[in-house]
């Protein structure tokens, strides 16, 4: 019987895939002076596997609104509650995710700056730029390598892997493939795909 599949080509696919980090934020209602600025609704910050992080203000998100509110993500160090409320923003450490609405669904996504440690920013800081007016703050728990794999995984490192022979008629070999995590994919010379297999890295 003639071979009817012809000349095979390979295509190892290594990936290291990561999920999102997501943080509720909670304890709002730290003015204690206007309290119409206090934040109500439901409120998260993601961190995204391509180095930026998201802030969702849901749809029940409510403060009193204001000339130009804006929200910030702020590594309090080591600062009370009353130090907070009673500090300028630029006094602050952080980076801006942008001017809100006083109600209703938004999201905002910026890239984390260059420099800044996303691991020691633990509060979502609400405050009028304009006339540097505290409105209210909640906290985060911080991400960090242990609970999120986008940190856990600093660099991908890929074990030489040898196939052979290439091209091959009915059989190919693929040595050392145990030591990396791989999609298999065989195509044959019309491009349509003959053969796939998903291997993970062997544990030692």
């Amino acid at each position: 019987m003639k071979t009817t599949l012809l000349t095979l080509f390979f295509s190892l696919i290594f990936s290291q895939i990561n999920g999102q980090c997501s943080e509720n934020v909670t304890n709002f209602g730290n003015n204690t002076s206007i309290t119409s600025y206090n934040i109500s609704g439901n409120v998260s910050v993601t961190l995204n596997t391509n180095n930026t992080v998201t802030l969702n203000l849901a749809s029940n998100f409510k403060t009193a609104s204001g000339p130009d509110v804006r929200a910030y993500l702020v590594n309090r160090n080591g600062k009370t509650d009353a130090q907070l409320r009673n500090s300028l923003i630029n006094n602050l450490d952080n980076f801006q995710f942008g001017l809100i609405n006083s109600s209703g669904a938004q999201t905002f996504t910026v890239a984390i700056p260059s420099g800044k440690d996303i691991t020691k920013f633990d509060t979502v800081f609400f405050y009028c730029l304009q006339f540097n007016a505290f409105w209210d703050f909640g906290s985060i728990t911080p991400f960090n390598n242990n609970t999120c794999s986008v940190l856990s995984v600093k660099n991908t490192v890929l074990e030489k892997t040898k196939v052979y022979p290439n091209p091959a008629k009915n059989k190919i070999h693929i040595e050392n493939i145990e030591a990396n995590s791989a999609e298999i994919r065989i195509f044959n010379v019309l491009g349509k795909q003959v053969f796939y297999q998903k291997k993970n890295k062997k544990k030692p």
